[in-house]
């Protein structure tokens, strides 16, 4: 899959993560989300697998030297 940071958390479950970087493991949409939202579920350091909305990421290139240093995976 690939990298996401959270930039722009407007939700509970994404507040906390607010500056990390995350795998994205899947898909999030109206079929697995209560809210009837749609993004990607992003699993994070801590083991912790959230959906997190369109709007709230950026993409990361993992290869980059300007990802703030942070240890992937």
């Amino acid at each position: 899959m690939h990298w996401v940071r959270v930039t722009n958390p407007q939700y509970e479950q994404s507040r906390r993560y607010a500056g990390q970087v995350g795998e994205v493991v899947g898909g999030w949409g109206p079929e697995n989300s209560a809210d009837a939202r749609s993004g990607y579920l992003v699993e994070f350091a801590d083991g912790e697998v959230v959906g997190v909305t369109e709007e709230e990421l950026e993409t990361v290139d993992p290869e980059s030297p300007d990802d703030g240093g942070i240890q992937y995976g």
